[in-house]
């Protein structure tokens, strides 16, 4: 009963990832990241893609339903904010 759910462990790790990245040292973050792929007792590549994946559904879904999206419409809600945000980003 004790064990972790592998999305969840996937997605706190994909949190942990985020939260170093932001903390303006890329380049440390990077390595840790880099020493969590290559740790035979770490979560490997697959699972910080895919925690990473978790958290960012979360986050545009959350950011949707701020935005006032609710029942069907907050999938697409999600995928406008993401359509949008690939227009602006810089050539």
């Amino acid at each position: 009963m004790d064990e972790i759910n592998p999305a969840t462990a996937n997605t706190r790790v994909g949190i942990e990832c985020l939260t170093l990245w932001m903390e303006s040292d890329t380049l440390g973050a990077a390595n840790h990241i880099a020493n969590l792929q290559h740790d035979p007792d770490g979560p490997g590549t697959g699972a910080i893609i895919s925690g990473l994946l978790n958290l960012s559904q979360l986050l545009v879904m959350m950011l949707a339903k701020e935005r006032g999206a609710r029942g069907e419409a907050l999938v697409e809600g999600a995928h406008e904010i993401l359509r949008d945000l690939s227009r602006k980003l810089p050539e």
